[in-house]
């Protein structure tokens, strides 16, 4: 883009698209008003650059209607697909929508609360990143010691005690109960002194979830604390 196009999409287009904008592109998504002058200033400036390439004539009224016409349509300078879940050329088609984690899809009476769709995605079950970080460090452990701690191990997860592991793998119970001492000292050199406290951690993306839980729970509790009670029929 030469100097005089870049002084006419300052002086001339932007203005008029800060003025357009605002009034005629609905935004998509996430998307905000200043975002979208943004974006269909670098419309512009990409048309300006091949308008100027191939030597066509424009007025700067020209470039901004057709920037504001591209951006109306689902059009943005980084691309204008419409395939692409996310684009708003596919959600201004109606066949993708995008919805934040705090949308109401329902309420809790118990909780007298709003039940949003992060509540609903949520799960509660283990963290998979953290269970397979856990078998990886066990397989190595293991992998690297007396096999007889696998025996163990495997007792403990499946709730035995070791008299009946023993029993159960054909092992001599006081052989098993001096190797577990020299287990757990073995695990602690290998893992860490800290491996216990970082296996009952909860994942930080959990954690506030947890949190903004426990506030809307005490927030009910307060509430109906407040409320006055019904005796023989009157209230307290």
């Amino acid at each position: 883009m030469t100097a005089q196009a870049g002084d006419l999409l300052v002086e001339q287009i932007a203005p008029r698209l800060r003025t357009l904008v605002p009034k005629s592109v609905k935004p998509v998504g996430a998307e905000d008003t200043e975002e979208l002058v943004q974006d269909a200033i670098v419309i512009a400036a990409q048309m300006l650059h091949r308008v100027e390439q191939s030597g066509k004539k424009f007025t700067p009224g020209n470039i901004a209607y057709y920037a504001l016409l591209h951006m109306r349509s689902g059009r943005r300078s980084q691309g204008s697909s419409r395939i692409d879940t996310m684009a708003q050329g596919t959600q201004l088609d109606a066949k993708s929508t995008v919805l934040s984690f705090e949308e109401e899809v329902g309420y809790d009476p118990e909780l007298d609360a709003p039940i949003t769709l992060g509540d609903l995605l949520a799960s509660e079950h283990e963290d998979p990143a953290m269970e397979a970080a856990r078998n990886i460090d066990w397989e190595l452990f293991l992998s690297t010691h007396d096999y007889r701690y696998g025996v163990i191990i495997k007792g403990m997860a499946e709730g035995r005690s070791l008299k009946a592991t023993a029993e159960a793998s054909e092992h001599l119970y006081m052989s098993l109960y001096g190797l577990k001492e020299q287990m757990a000292a073995d695990v602690r050199e290998y893992l860490g002194d800290e491996a216990v406290a970082d296996s009952v951690q909860v994942p930080r993306w959990k954690a506030s979830i947890n949190r903004d839980r426990e506030k809307t729970a005490c927030r009910a509790d307060r509430r109906r604390a407040q409320q006055p009670t019904e005796v023989n029929g009157s209230r307290a």
